[in-house]
């Protein structure tokens, strides 16, 4: 499985969910969107929504959301 955390280099709860991933086998790339519009445009299109909270996850190509929905996919798996 493959993730995408879109974040910013601060965000704890990006580390997290991250990491989170990692533990569980998950190859993560992350996107950080305060390096640019361009990535933050990406997280919004991708989330299909207007969000501009971090972390935003995506499985996948899958949108799953935030550190709460990831580990509620987590413990699905």
């Amino acid at each position: 499985m493959k993730a995408t955390v879109y974040g910013t280099p601060r965000c704890s709860w990006c580390d997290r969910v991250s990491k989170m991933l990692g533990e569980n086998e998950i190859e993560v790339e992350k996107i950080d969107v305060s390096e640019s519009k361009e990535n933050l445009k990406l997280m919004k299109k991708v989330a299909g929504k207007t969000t501009t909270t971090v972390p935003q996850v995506i499985i996948d190509g899958n949108f799953v959301g935030g550190y709460t929905e990831v580990e509620r996919f987590i413990n699905r798996l």
